[in-house]
């Protein structure tokens, strides 16, 4: 039933045609849950029509690997059954960030391409990003077999980085925007960093915190960052 969904086999990346080196001027790779969504997470709005919020909820606290492992087998068990268009339409209930519609305009505009790599499903990734036009995204991933394939924070590192040198882009033209542990090490990858978490992340150097900010100043901090 989630065959519709899967992107397996594809690379952790998307490249459009039109994106050459020549007309990059920087990428910035946003996390989603927390920083261009806000408040219920992915997982929590799937979770709820399907009558598992609490256990979502008890799922969210989790924070070794192990644990998250087994929650998301638990939830993949939720999704079976479930048709395509139903986990869908549930994801037509979350909150976006202030601004976060335009400020992927403005970067566009701006001739800076923009990813979200999250670790939350990476359906559900593609459809946020669908909605913002942005066409590199990661996420964990859900085989037609049923096999996830999982994204940690490191792996968010590992693809931001691949993802520059794919378009010849130096460190230096690197934003990241994240609001939580999961984007430390995607945040040291970048040259320019911003934390839209209440608090900040020790051992990161130079971070710009914008608690809950409007991604519309966080869009202008890196364009006017760039402007050179």
């Amino acid at each position: 039933m989630l065959r519709r969904l899967q992107l397996s086999g594809k690379p952790l990346w998307r490249r459009s045609m039109n994106d050459t080196p020549e007309q990059i001027r920087g990428i910035v790779a946003f996390d989603l849950d927390g920083t261009l969504l806000r408040g219920d997470t992915v997982c929590e709005i799937l979770a709820k029509p399907l009558g598992r919020l609490e256990d979502m909820k008890r799922f969210e606290a989790f924070r070794t690997e192990t644990e998250i492992v087994a929650a998301r087998k638990q939830m993949a068990g939720w999704y079976r059954g479930s048709a395509a268009d139903e986990l869908q339409a549930s994801l037509s209930h979350v909150s976006w960030a202030p601004g976060a519609h335009e400020a992927i305009q403005q970067l566009h505009a701006a001739g800076i391409a923009v990813g979200i790599a999250s670790i939350t499903w990476k359906f559900a990734v593609r459809w946020c990003a669908d909605r913002l036009g942005v066409r590199h995204y990661l996420g964990t991933d859900l085989t037609p077999e049923g096999d996830i394939l999982h994204v940690w924070g490191r792996d968010k590192a590992r693809w931001l980085k691949e993802l520059a040198d794919s378009h010849g882009i130096r460190k230096n033209r690197i934003a990241a925007v994240g609001d939580s542990r999961n984007d430390f090490e995607m945040l040291r990858v970048a040259s320019l960093r911003f934390f839209v978490g209440e608090n900040p992340l020790p051992g990161i150097g130079s971070l710009v915190h914008l608690p809950a900010a409007d991604l519309r100043a966080v869009a202008a901090g890196i364009i006017d960052e760039w402007a050179a």
